[in-house]
């Protein structure tokens, strides 16, 4: 069992962390299942103002970007909790970290079965991306304590740090 009750005091109750989600649709995308899949991460999330219709193949345009702002995160903290990939969450929504914001992608493909999947930079995967962007006054403290885990008593990690994955997502190891 994770101990969730470390990530929600501290920081995550003093800040209010502003959060918003685009994602591009083409002309192959189904509608109706990529927002489902942006449900499945952000329940809250209606589709007021959306137009299934005109984004149904063929359409007109190359792409329709939606765009959604003031999600909440509960529900998307919970899963990478229960999960357990919170040092791969602190790691890919960190590496656009500037200030007091950031942005990282996540795999509609994975969201549509309820799943977490954090994209690389630069990758392109089938089936499209979310792109999650994070502001915050004290974001670089929140994003750790959101992403805290008991294993951290033993293995302390922060944003940047050597073991932080590397750019290709491949893991750093600590130890020799």
């Amino acid at each position: 069992m994770v101990d969730e009750s470390h990530c929600m005091a501290g920081v995550m109750d003093s800040q209010e962390v502003r959060v918003s989600c685009t994602t591009k649709l083409s002309a192959a995308d189904i509608p109706e299942t990529v927002f489902s899949a942006l449900q499945n991460i952000f329940p809250e999330v209606l589709p007021d103002g959306l137009d299934f219709e005109s984004s149904r193949f063929p359409n007109n345009k190359d792409e329709i970007t939606w765009s959604f702002n003031n999600l909440d995160l509960e529900y998307f903290l919970h899963k990478i909790h229960e999960d357990r990939v919170l040092d791969t969450a602190l790691d890919a929504m960190s590496q656009k970290l500037q200030g007091k914001e950031t942005t990282f992608e996540l795999s509609r493909q994975a969201a549509i079965n309820k799943k977490i999947s954090f994209c690389l930079l630069g990758e392109n995967p089938l089936g499209g991306t979310f792109v999650i962007s994070l502001q915050c006054e004290y974001l670089k403290a929140w994003l750790q304590e959101a992403t805290w885990h008991r294993g951290r008593e033993d293995v302390p990690r922060q944003i940047g740090d050597e073991t932080a994955m590397s750019k290709d997502g491949r893991i750093r190891e600590w130890f020799n």
